[in-house]
């Protein structure tokens, strides 16, 4: 640990407390390096994100920090304290982001129906047919996000495992386990979800 920086992070810290923003500044300064790197590596979009996506997710865990600076104990721990938020803050957008590309998909669906294209919720659809439908699009809802996100990948990317490590920052081994998992739930999910009289 560079003894330095948490002297400096420590002094800063009595200074900000007492009123002074130019202490939080280098507060700022000194640590806004790192959390970039894990809003970068853990936000929507992982390693290969948006910049600017990362560069926000930053400045919404400085923001948090700052108003939340009477709750760090220990100075010396400042930047563990700011990684801590950073993981909080990113996995919220990423839901966020999740629930966009869900309520997308939805408008996807709705435009399909309006403009008379057929698919498996289209009232020509077989009654069976549509209930097969809901029962995986509830059995989808109960999934973890990222498991519902690996089967998104999976079955609507051209090259899903890519599209895994920008949007969760996992290697291909780590999408396949993910996926398996995702699958597993899923047939779980859907065997609750089945009418009494197939099962």
């Amino acid at each position: 640990m560079d003894t330095s920086v948490t002297t400096n992070d420590c002094n800063d810290l009595d200074l900000v407390r007492s009123g002074d923003l130019e202490a939080f500044g280098r507060i700022h300064d000194r640590h806004a390096a790192l959390i970039f790197s894990v809003c970068r590596r853990h936000g929507p979009g992982g390693p290969h994100g948006s910049r600017t996506e990362a560069e926000d997710a930053t400045q919404e865990v400085f923001i948090r920090a700052y108003r939340k600076l009477d709750s760090i104990d220990d100075c010396t721990r400042l930047a563990a304290w700011f990684c801590t938020i950073a993981h909080f803050v990113v996995r919220e957008r990423r839901r966020a982001m999740a629930r966009r590309l869900k309520h997308e998909g939805e408008a996807m669906k709705s435009a399909i129906h309006t403009h008379g294209g057929a698919d498996s919720t289209s009232p020509g659809a077989s009654p069976e047919r549509q209930e097969r439908f809901s029962a995986l699009e509830a059995a989808m809802e109960q999934l973890p996000d990222e498991q519902r996100l690996a089967i998104h990948l999976h079955y609507l990317e051209h090259d899903p495992v890519d599209a895994a490590m920008r949007t969760l920052g996992l290697s291909r081994s780590g999408f396949y386990k993910l996926l398996g998992r995702a699958r597993a739930s899923l047939a779980d999910l859907l065997r609750d979800f089945a009418p009494e009289d197939n099962r």
